[in-house]
């Protein structure tokens, strides 16, 4: 998926949380529409390749809404750029000095957590559900030939990661009604790295696995409230 879609599938998120924001769906004493920005430290958990994690930027906007007693929801979209680098070495040969291959990727994020207030707005713990929309994982493009790993295949060959993703996630966050810091962790339940089974990677080199892999995700930020 293209990054053009990516953004498309962001702005019909984008206006379906705004429209449901606008309707006061849950109305309760506490609904505010927030923008928040932070960091993320992105990584793929898998036994097939060495893969370093990296930290680059998030950015979007969420509501949280009373929901009963001290139960909130909080729903939102966010963007994400993920990095990561994956050991890959200049010549075929595997006696080659291994260097990393840097990889980015575009993303966008549709979540929507149960939230419970442990102490009044001051602080809450929420997990939830995330899906997850997201372009290629491209290798920069002086390493694009560079081979993998141990493997005769190229860091190209391993751009065609799975496009929707489906996370877990679990956070806190802390502060005052008007804005808040929060940390969150997610876990990817399906294979991250499924979509490189249609790229017949094995008939390069027949040593190939079939590559699995999860996404992990811990990121942060701040929030400000409207």
């Amino acid at each position: 998926m293209d990054l053009k879609k990516v953004i498309l599938f962001a702005g019909i998120l984008f206006f379906s949380f705004s429209s449901q924001a606008q309707r006061r769906l849950w109305d309760g004493e506490y609904n505010r529409l927030g923008l928040q920005g932070g960091v993320n430290h992105f990584n793929i958990i898998t036994d097939e390749l060495q893969v370093t994690s990296k930290t680059s930027w998030t950015a979007g906007f969420t509501t949280r809404a009373s929901f009963y007693n001290n139960w909130q929801f909080v729903y939102g979209i966010n963007f994400y750029d993920f990095r990561v680098d994956i050991d890959g070495r200049q010549k075929i040969e595997e006696t080659a000095a291994t260097k990393p291959i840097e990889y980015n990727m575009i993303g966008v994020q549709g979540n929507f957590f149960a939230s419970y207030k442990l102490i009044d707005h001051y602080l809450s713990i929420e997990a939830g559900p995330v899906v997850q929309v997201n372009g290629k994982l491209e290798a920069r493009q002086d390493k694009e030939l560079y081979y993998v790993g141990n493997y005769n295949i190229t860091a190209t060959d391993l751009e065609n990661v799975s496009t929707f993703n489906f996370n877990l996630a679990i956070g806190l966050s802390g502060g005052w009604e008007s804005i808040k810091l929060w940390a969150q962790y997610q876990y990817g339940l399906n294979n991250f790295l499924k979509g490189l089974e249609d790229e017949n990677l094995q008939e390069t080199d027949s040593s190939v696995p079939s590559f699995k892999g999860n996404m992990s995700i811990i990121a942060g930020g701040v929030t400000f409230y409207l």
